[in-house]
């Protein structure tokens, strides 16, 4: 069974100006900076293997980038020919990270809203046995009211030092019931 050859990374003069501007610039995130050295190192028929050893980076990692990058070239030729002042900026894109989705938040910003409002109250006026909150007691209280089912008091302090709840531009978080 024969091997599939691999993409060549094959850069024009002006690709290849650019990723060694990002390369060598001073105020160039460090994934970009990585990123371009591979493909120049790629593009000099530098093996994935001897790129991965120099760069101490995982062979599957020098791969995803060249594929990537390769995968790109015929977009990349036309932005060159048609609108070279965008080259630049397409080459930071295909070297960039895709959106990752991420974990789903564990509270709700109505649950967020609830125990900042809570703080806010005297305890006296609810008829608690203390005159002041502390973040124990705040998160005791938030369980007993049912406005989460469980919370750290580390997590309660955060939300009370944060101060802000993040809502989209134009919505209204709802007073809480309790």
């Amino acid at each position: 069974m024969a091997w599939e050859q691999a993409g060549a990374v094959e850069l024009s003069e002006k690709q290849r100006e650019i990723l060694e501007g990002y390369e060598k610039g001073t105020h160039v995130p460090l994934h970009l900076k990585q990123r371009s050295k591979i493909i120049l190192k790629l593009s000099d028929s530098v093996s994935v293997n001897k790129t991965s050893k120099e760069m101490e980076a995982d062979p599957k990692t020098i791969r995803k980038w060249r594929d990537r990058f390769v995968e790109a070239s015929q977009l990349l030729k036309i932005v060159e020919l048609e609108e070279p002042r965008k080259l630049k900026q397409l080459i930071a894109t295909i070297l960039s990270d895709e959106q990752r989705a991420g974990t789903t938040p564990k509270f709700t910003d109505e649950q967020k809203a609830a125990i900042i409002a809570l703080s806010c109250r005297n305890p006296d006026d609810l008829d608690l046995p203390f005159s002041h909150w502390s973040n124990e007691r705040l998160k005791t209280e938030a369980i007993n009211r049912k406005i989460v089912e469980n919370i750290s008091t580390s997590q309660v302090g955060r939300f009370l030092k944060s101060g802000t709840i993040k809502t989209p531009q134009g919505t209204r978080v709802a007073k809480p019931k309790y």
